[in-house]
């Protein structure tokens, strides 16, 4: 079984296959970017990834316990969560849905 650090590496090779996704630092880590905006990165002292997606679908990962809120000192970040357990599947999908919302935000 991978590591969250691997799952996370295997899924940036993938989501850098995509044309429009380079990498980009935010919050002093290397993170996958779409429109200049970074929308993903790990969080080693977390283990987890953490995803720019919208508000309320933020909201909801909460509330069904795949996602906590990111905070930044005493600070929200309403629109990121970090992923509570590495599953490829989820991961996947949810980094790609953090890609499009990331990239709709610059049209």
């Amino acid at each position: 079984m991978a590591t969250a650090q691997e799952l996370y590496d295997d899924l940036v090779v993938e989501q850098l296959a995509r044309a429009e996704v380079s990498m980009g630092r935010m919050f002093h880590a290397e993170g996958l970017k779409v429109g200049g905006k970074v929308y993903a990165f790990f969080s080693a002292s977390r283990d987890r990834v953490v995803l720019k997606l919208p508000a309320a679908r933020a909201g909801e990962l909460v509330k069904d316990g795949t996602a906590e809120v990111m905070r930044m000192g005493a600070r929200q970040m309403r629109e990121w969560v970090s992923l509570r357990e590495p599953d490829e599947g989820v991961w996947r999908r949810l980094m790609g849905e953090a890609a499009d919302y990331v990239e709709s935000l610059g049209r």
